[in-house]
């Protein structure tokens, strides 16, 4: 006969909560991480949907000669100074002048006004290129000798940064030998672009000037970033600087900035 002591207890420790199969922890992580990119896409593509038409309308709308028919003007052009005359005789037959400065390069379809900020501050910099292309403050004046800075977005919020929020989008696809027309106070200025090439936002002595009349181009790379500048330098061509008879020291920017403007 068994006392008390010996029976056996009617009560046991609770049974552990079964673990998930490591398998099914796995998948719940591939939904969430599908989910994530799935929304960051989707959020790309609504922010950068002008920027990205504007890429992808490029290579279905792409010049196929030396000439462009919309603006009846050369693209490019060699360095033979006979080709180069025969372009400025071309722009020089064209006798409507756009009413304001502006910055024409037919090869990527650009056609803006160029703005000029009072201030160097990235805001300021920022405001002006709501509106066109902006001028650096303190750099030279198209068409004399210098280094004529002029940036420009290559994308941004399609909400906030105005009617020219992709004007350089597709700076990237200028190469040697294209042209960039500028006008400026009633006269007609052409450059031949001479390079390109990336930099850091700290690399600010591309902003300094030159002994020669050159024409800078900068924009923000990758597109939807602001991590780095795309540079686009050409030479001006078809005629002299403004003023070289009179000998005018081409202009210096005061002080450098820490960095480059977005």
């Amino acid at each position: 006969m068994m006392n008390g002591f010996d029976s056996q207890p009617d009560w046991y420790p609770p049974t552990p909560p079964a673990r998930k199969p490591r398998r099914r922890i796995l998948v719940e992580l591939l939904k969430f991480l599908g989910l994530f990119i799935f929304f960051f896409v989707l959020l790309t593509l609504i922010v950068m949907a002008p920027t990205i038409y504007t890429k992808v309308s490029y290579y279905f709308s792409a010049p196929t000669t030396d000439f462009s028919r919309k603006y009846e003007l050369p693209i490019s052009v060699s360095d033979n100074l006979q080709d180069i005359q025969e372009v400025t005789d071309t722009l020089n037959r064209k006798l409507i002048v756009p009413a304001t400065d502006t910055i024409l390069i037919p090869k990527i379809n650009v056609d803006a006004p160029i703005v000029y900020p009072t201030e160097s501050s990235n805001d300021a910099i920022l405001t002006a290129i709501k509106d066109g292309v902006a001028h650096y403050p303190n750099t030279a004046m198209p068409g004399r000798v210098g280094n004529v800075f002029l940036t420009g977005h290559s994308s941004y919020y399609w909400w906030n940064g105005g009617k020219f929020n992709q004007v350089f989008a597709l700076l990237d696809k200028l190469t040697v030998g294209d042209l960039i027309y500028v006008y400026y106070q009633g006269g007609k200025y052409i450059y031949r672009v001479n390079q390109s090439f990336i930099v850091n936002p700290s690399q600010v002595d591309i902003l300094n000037s030159s002994g020669k009349p050159i024409l800078t181009l900068m924009t923000c790379t990758p597109v939807g970033t602001s991590l780095r500048r795309l540079v686009v330098q050409a030479d001006l061509v078809g005629r002299p600087p403004v003023d070289i008879e009179s000998f005018a020291p081409f202009q210096q920017i005061p002080k450098l900035p820490t960095i480059l403007p977005v």
